[in-house]
C-alpha cells in the first residue's frame, strides 16, 4: 500500500507543478487496472496534449513495464499526444524530470529505461516541459 500512495502523491505533485505553469493537467484514477489503453496523467494547453506516465524512485533508475509502455502509446496515438515520463529520483531532491518516449532508452523486452544520467541530459524540467507545450 505505501508504494501506490508514493506515487499518488507523485502525480498529485506534478498536476500541482503543471497548473502552477499554466498547463491543464489531470490525473487518471485507476490506471493501470483497466482493459481500455491508459495513463497516469493527461496534461495539455490548447491542443497540445501529453500522456504521462509518473515513477519516483529512491535508485539512481527506473524500469517501465512493456505493457505500461503499450498502454499509453496507444492512448496518445487515439488521443493525438505526445508520450512523456515523468520521473523523480528521491537521490535528486525529488526533482522531476520529463523525458520523451523518444528519448528513453528501449529494451528489448520492450520495456523502457531511465536512470539519472539520461533523465538529466535529456529530461526537461517542469517549467522548461510547460514553456514547450505553451509555444505557438
Amino acid at each position: 500500500m505505501r508504494r501506490k500512495a508514493k506515487g499518488t502523491k507523485a502525480e498529485r505533485d506534478l498536476i500541482d507543478k503543471l497548473w502552477m505553469h499554466g498547463i491543464a493537467a489531470i490525473r487518471v484514477a485507476g490506471s493501470g487496472s483497466t482493459s481500455h489503453p491508459s495513463t497516469d496523467v493527461i496534461a495539455g494547453y490548447k491542443g497540445k496534449i501529453a500522456v504521462i506516465e509518473v515513477k519516483t524512485t529512491s535508485k539512481d533508475i527506473v524500469y517501465i513495464p512493456q505493457e505500461e509502455v503499450s498502454s499509453m502509446a496507444k492512448l496518445a496515438l487515439i488521443m493525438g499526444g505526445d508520450c512523456w515520463f515523468a520521473i523523480r529520483f528521491s537521490s535528486d531532491r525529488g526533482k522531476f524530470y520529463l523525458v520523451r518516449m523518444d528519448d528513453a532508452r528501449k529494451l528489448k523486452s520492450g520495456s523502457i529505461a531511465i536512470d539519472i544520467a539520461l533523465a538529466r541530459s535529456k529530461g526537461f524540467s517542469v517549467e522548461n516541459f510547460a514553456k514547450l507545450l505553451t509555444m505557438a
